[in-house]
């Protein structure tokens, strides 16, 4: 159980990293092997910096690559996943079958189960930080070897452990309970938020508690939604805020629909449908603040802001779309997803200028899969796949996520596409009878 501690001040943002950029990196600094050294610094250069996405990421590219010099099991994680990561971007298929791996005699494996024996035999227990940076490189090195399962698993694991820093200290804490040496608590709300996004959208578990806003939170994660975003991180916390807020509502209505008796049915469904109207509200803002925003900085961008802002408003869409479709007043649910043939086609073009765009500068540095914690397209597509009926459509989605293996968190573009494909045919057949 997490014990509750005494309140001490707790340093800023920038007195961490200084903490950490002039510590004195302990002796398991000296690497085993030479293998051991190339892995890390091609986590440092490339998997560090993929894992971000589209966005610039403080958590992946700085905190992460400075706390490995801290703990070793960090450290021995961070070896591992750099070691996959090399491989697939080399398209090497044989990490999928891991558990026999002889390839380097099985080195991405064996770092792996040091980084466990570490966590678990280490002289002293890991801090709530550690245990939770372990959870996010754990959940990437099972995606990349095709263990979604798993990687899930170390997921869950990660979101109960700060549902359960919620429960037992509330917002009074604001904080202070997780070790300010490597990753921030506040930092740790949004790494994970995202990820849970993730389990909701394919196992529709219920989405985790969000804290409110404190004093230290992430800018844009909470609840206030400001006239104009200052920056792309604010705006995409924001929605991802929201996101969840609009999840957890309609897996809540999904469960209450389940009563039998009708009065009480009707209860829900109004409640829901006057949370929808706040939410929809609350959409409406994000998307004003963050025009706002890309009226002054769009011509500022680079190509890969854009394609994070691009990203956004399709995450947007499809979260107002769910909104619209989120309570069906027929008996026949599927129906109600027949009318959004344009979101639908919205969400595809938007989706196809991002990979277009990739494109162009995959041919002058060579094409290389992608691979980064947070989904991006993968997902959205999928869900138009699934709920479009419109075949021409449907072929689009899964020629797009057939173009390039793209590993987005536990969201993998060509076993997404099988299963796309899949349920267009079993639909198709079954018109055919």
């Amino acid at each position: 159980m997490i014990q509750r501690k005494k309140k001490s001040p707790t340093p800023s943002k920038a007195d961490s990293l200084a903490l950490l950029s002039h510590a004195t990196c302990p002796a398991f600094d000296v690497f085993d092997s030479p293998l051991e050294k190339r892995s890390f610094d091609f986590f440092t250069a490339n998997t560090a910096r993929d894992l971000a996405g589209y966005f610039p990421s403080e958590f992946l590219e700085k905190l992460v690559p400075l706390a490995t010099f801290h703990q070793p099991s960090l450290k021995h994680a961070a070896i591992a996943l750099a070691s996959l990561h090399e491989r697939f971007q080399e398209g090497d298929q044989s990490i999928l079958r891991s558990n026999a791996d002889i390839v380097e005699g099985g080195f991405a494996l064996q770092q792996y189960n040091l980084a466990i024996q570490h966590l678990i035999k280490g002289a002293k227990a890991p801090t709530l930080d550690t245990s939770l940076v372990a959870c996010v490189l754990f959940a990437c090195f099972e995606s990349l070897r095709g263990h979604h399962g798993s990687a899930l698993s170390h997921i869950r694991s990660g979101v109960r452990i700060l549902t359960q820093l919620y429960e037992q200290q509330g917002d009074s804490s604001n904080g202070h309970s997780i070790s300010a040496l490597c990753v921030s608590r506040e930092s740790l709300d949004v790494v994970f938020a995202r990820l849970n996004n993730q389990e909701v959208q394919l196992l529709g578990t219920r989405p985790m508690e969000l804290p409110p806003a404190r004093e230290n939170s992430q800018p844009g994660f909470g609840s206030e939604i400001p006239t104009e975003f200052k920056s792309l991180e604010e705006a995409r916390n924001s929605l991802d805020y929201h996101w969840n807020i609009t999840l957890r509502g309609a897996v809540d209505f999904a469960r209450n629909s389940q009563v039998k008796d009708a009065d009480e049915l009707q209860d829900h469904r109004n409640a829901y449908f006057n949370e929808r109207v706040h939410l929809q509200a609350s959409f409406n803002q994000w998307s004003a603040a963050f025009q706002a925003f890309l009226d002054v900085n769009v011509h500022t961008m680079d190509s890969k802001a854009l394609r994070g802002a691009m990203l956004l408003q399709l995450s947007k869409r499809l979260g107002t779309m769910h909104l619209e479709a989120g309570v069906c007043k027929t008996e026949h649910e599927e129906t109600c997803w027949d009318d959004k043939h344009a979101v639908y086609e919205e969400i595809v073009d938007v989706a196809t200028s991002i990979v277009d765009s990739q494109r162009d500068e995959d041919q002058r540095s060579g094409q290389k899969p992608v691979f980064q914690l947070d989904q991006s397209i993968v997902g959205p597509l999928f869900g138009v796949a699934h709920k479009c009926r419109d075949p021409t459509l449907r072929r689009r989605v899964i020629a797009l996520l057939r173009s390039k293996h793209r590993q987005e968190g536990v969201w993998d573009s060509i076993l997404t596409a099988r299963v796309a494909e899949r349920i267009m045919k079993l639909e198709e057949e079954g018109l055919g009878e």
